[in-house]
């Protein structure tokens, strides 16, 4: 079990780590919804991870260090909200209000040393990553092919090529770190209105 951070703030925040594809962002926004008072940051309005095979091998090559991932204005809108301030959604998406408790879907849970000390609780979903690759191009194929059914045959391509050639190493090394760095583990086959409610149990019992 982790100490909360020494580091002053109204705020107690909760970081939900997962592969893409493990259902982070339904799970926080359903347990965001049981809890009385609670806002959400996410990962993927602030970067997206791509699917270049030599920039993926390369990292891999390096030993996979979470580190190497910067993500500045991630890490002070946290800081900022967990001190009870308001603050400009990434993207243009409105403002996140301040709140007792802040979920942040953060795929390297606590390993980042840029996000580590503004966690309280991280909790990670395990999913096998057959069922996370599963999910993610059905995912791509539901949100692209109505529009452009080319484009969503080269993105589930793309994907494939990526994950075959490097992408599942690089998933794996991702889960263990976010794993290893976790307070609670949850697994991700069960529906997500149990893991939801799983969390904000969990939540309930911290704060």
């Amino acid at each position: 079990m982790h100490e909360r951070p020494s580091a002053g703030g109204a705020a107690y925040v909760v970081a939900v780590s997962g592969t893409s594809g493990a259902g982070k962002t339904t799970v926080v926004d359903q347990a965001a919804a049981m809890l009385a008072n609670s806002a959400r940051l996410q990962f993927d309005q602030y970067v997206t991870l791509g699917n270049d095979i030599a920039t993926i091998k390369a990292w891999l090559a390096r030993g996979a260090d979470p580190n190497e991932l910067k993500t500045p204005e991630f890490a002070a809108d946290l800081r900022r909200l967990r001190a009870g301030e308001t603050v400009a959604a990434a993207n243009g998406r409105g403002t996140v209000r301040p709140a007792d408790v802040v979920i942040v879907e953060e795929p390297f849970g606590r390993t980042r040393l840029e996000l580590a000390p503004l966690i309280d609780f991280a909790v990670h979903l395990d999913v096998p990553p057959d069922i996370a690759l599963a999910r993610r191009t059905l995912r791509l194929i539901e949100v692209e092919a109505a529009v452009e059914p080319q484009r969503a045959l080269e993105a589930v391509a793309g994907q494939l090529r990526a994950y075959l050639a490097a992408g599942r190493d690089a998933y794996l090394a991702a889960e263990r770190a976010a794993r290893q760095s976790a307070d609670l583990v949850l697994d991700g086959m069960l529906a997500s209105e149990t893991l939801a409610a799983s969390l904000a149990a969990e939540v309930r019992q911290r704060t």
